[in-house]
Parts: structure tokens; sequence; C-alpha cells
């Protein structure tokens, strides 16, 4: 079967603009079709077996949770005790974006779905507060990005069910890894808060504090509830998905936030979300499938140990296909197109599977805020009101901290393996 010729036709469609699932897709169908080997039944089988997996009913839920969030008031008061907390520090405001976000993504598990929920609010005001609004752009982008590694996370899902790995096994495995990018952007933000036009915000009292954290506490203790649930064994990472759209529901019924209008638009966003979801999973379920079968992954493996057979320098030589990777592809198709076929390489080289997802879903990650995709970074220009190539400057140190912290945690397994093996030996 012709490679050559489907990669080809993958970026003829990548340039004339069509839908990343469609130029996987239809380059793999015209492939086949072309070499005439196989049968077209085939084409049919493929699309299904790539999403008949269970775990994949996680996703619509998942979407579907955090379509609710954004108007059942979720946000707002994360962000109000966010400003509570530590608004009163150096780049205060900041602070409060990166802190939010952590919330919301032991939450929503989507990065898209936190930065539009979290930047429509953050990055007007940080603008009202005279930081400039690539700053802002920067802060907000940046730390949307914690969504898919802190556990709940949509990713880790199709992760685990495109490889078999234990999803409650990569939701732990992120946790540490989460937290240290949030809390290395912070500090980032104290450091360059002068420069980026920061100015001091009040000191709320003791009582304001303790009343929005009050009302936070419900929603800080959905991902308690998500979580624990899983890890105790009471209910799947799917039924989890359920239990999260269920409790958005709920909050937003509770304080009267939901009218029939609004239900029926978070309803259909999700569906029409989660439909584009699918027919890129299944395009890129297909590509994959004809790149393993003409022996990429064994290519991959030569190709690698040519290069070193040290799985430290192999992993630095990763790191950087999946960074390069990142900026061209979206997380999603990315994953699934290469994870399946980097099989062989990674068992030879003895890398813990879940180790290897967490590193390589954070690299991907990484891509939504560079150049030239950058789809996180570029949702929050729009929002701003700035071009993309105006945020440069200033996302450029956050994503030299983003890169150190996956260094970090690519040399040192136990910040990923550390909660998986102690709830394993619970």
């Amino acid at each position: 079967m012709s490679i050559g010729l489907m990669l080809g036709l993958f970026c003829v469609f990548m340039v004339l603009g069509m839908p990343i699932g469609y130029c996987m897709g239809l380059a793999a169908i015209l492939a086949i079709l072309v070499d005439g080997t196989l049968p077209p039944l085939i084409l049919a089988q493929q699309f299904y077996e790539a999403l008949d997996n269970f775990s994949l009913l996680a996703v619509p839920l998942f979407v579907l949770a955090g379509e609710l969030m954004s108007v059942a008031g979720i946000t707002e008061r994360l962000v109000n005790m966010s400003r509570a907390l530590i608004g009163h520090f150096r780049g205060g405001l900041a602070q409060a974006n990166i802190m939010t976000n952590m919330f919301m993504g032991a939450i929503s598990g989507s990065a898209l779905a936190d930065l539009t929920a979290i930047g429509s609010m953050m990055i007007p005001a940080m603008k009202r507060e005279g930081y400039k609004p690539a700053f802002a752009v920067a802060v907000t982008a940046c730390a949307a990005m914690m969504a898919p590694i802190i556990p709940p996370s949509i990713i880790a899902v199709i992760y685990g069910s495109v490889t078999g790995v234990s999803i409650g096994a990569l939701f732990l495995g992120g946790v540490i890894p989460g937290v240290l990018a949030g809390l290395s952007m912070l500090v980032l933000a104290w450091w360059l808060a002068p420069s980026a036009g920061a100015r001091p915000s009040p000191r709320v009292g003791w009582q304001e504090r303790g009343r929005a954290t009050g009302r936070a506490i419900p929603a800080i203790f959905m991902p308690v509830i998500i979580i624990g649930g899983i890890l105790s064994g009471a209910f799947t990472p799917t039924e989890a998905g359920a239990i999260a759209a269920l409790y958005a529901l709920l909050f937003g019924l509770a304080g009267r936030k939901f009218s029939f209008k609004s239900l029926y638009g978070n309803f259909s966003a999700a569906a029409a979300l989660t439909g584009s979801a699918l027919i890129t999973l299944a395009g890129a379920g297909l590509f994959s499938w004809v790149l393993s079968r003409a022996g990429v992954g064994q290519a991959a493996l030569q190709l690698m140990l040519s290069i070193t057979s040290s799985p430290s320098l192999a992993m630095l030589v990763l790191i950087l296909f999946f960074f390069l990777l990142g900026t061209f592809l979206e997380p999603v198709p990315a994953l699934i197109i290469v994870v399946p076929i980097m099989g062989p390489l990674i068992a030879h080289l003895g890398y813990d599977p879940v180790h290897f997802g967490i590193v390589t879903i954070m690299l991907l990650v990484l891509g939504s805020v560079t150049p030239p995709v950058g789809v996180l970074a570029m949702v929050a220009c729009k929002i701003a009101g700035i071009s993309y190539s105006e945020s440069f400057g200033m996302l450029t140190p956050f994503i030299l901290v983003w890169l150190m912290v996956i260094l970090l945690v690519a040399f040192v397994p136990d910040l990923v393996l550390f909660l998986p093996r102690l709830m394993k030996g619970a």
C-alpha cells in the first residue's frame, strides 16, 4: 500500500482547508482504493472499530458537563473565590486566572471549554485593570492547558481507549504534573506582572474570603466525587462523565441558571462538538490503521535504534518529535495517528505506558498555543481583540516554562507514577 500517496493526499487536503478528520479519513480511503488489495468493506469495519469502545462514551458526557458548567455559575464562583484569596498579590488577577483554571481543569477536562468559560470573564477584566492584552492571552491560553492534564481529562480517556492503558491510572498520573505546571505559571506570572502592566488589587477582608470560598465549595466538591468514585471502584470513568453532567445540571437548576433555551443550546453545542470529535477519531483511526498495517511502527523502531539505543536520549528525540507534531496537528488526531504505531518502540525502550502517556499528552497539548495552529491562543486572541502574532512575545516564556515542566516529568517518572502506585498498593 502506498504510504507516500496517503501522506501526499493528506497534505493536499490540509492545504485545501478540509477539516482534519476528513483529511485523514479521505486520504486513507483513497489510498486503500487505489492500492486495490483490500476489499472496500474494510473501510466501514475500521471506521466502526475506531469508535467501538465503551470508554469513548465518556467523551460526549464530559463535553456536555463542560457546556452546562459554563452556564451553571460554577466558573463565576471559582473566579470570585480565586480573586478573593490571591487577587491582592502582585499580578493578582493573573494569579487568580491560573488558580481558577486549576480548579476548572479538575472539573471539565477540556482546555477549550475552560478557555471559553474563564477567558470570556478574565481577559476583559485583566484588560480593564491595565494588563497588556497579549499577557492576558498568554496567561489564559497557557493556564487552560492544565485541563487535559489534571483529571478528569477527555484526552486521557481517548489515550486510554486507544492504547488499553488504565484510564484511572492516567487520571492519577496527571495530578502532580498538572499541579507543577500550575505552580510554575503562578511564579512566572508573579515575576512578569510589573512589566505586563499589572496594578495591585485591593485586599478583601476575611469575611468576604470566607463567603466566596463557601459559595465555591459545591464546585470544588465535584472533582472529589468524580475522582473518588473512580478510585474507589464505585463507577467507571464513563459513568463519571454522566455523573459530572448530572451534577452540573442539578447545580444550575438549583441556582436557577438554566432556561429551556439555554439548555437546548448547551445540548446542541455538546452534540455538535461530540459529532465533530468522533468523526475526527474515526478518520484518525483509519489513517493510523493503514500506517500500522504498512509496518510504520517497526520502521520507527529501527529508525530510533539507528539514532540511539539509550532510553534517555530516545526520550529527548521523542519529546522533540511530539512537540513539533503538536505545532501542526491538534492533540486528539495527532495522538490517535502516532501513539498506536509507537507501540513497538515504547515496549523496546521499556517506558511505562502511563508515564509515556502523560508526557505525550502534555507535549501535544502544548501545541495548542504554538504557531502555526495554536487553537487555544487564537481563541484567546479573539476574545482579547488582538491578532495571533501580537501574542507571540508573551506566549514564549510560558511555553518555555511548560517545556521545563515536561522535561522534569519525562526524566523523573515518579512524578507521574507515584499516585497510581500508591493507590494500587492501597
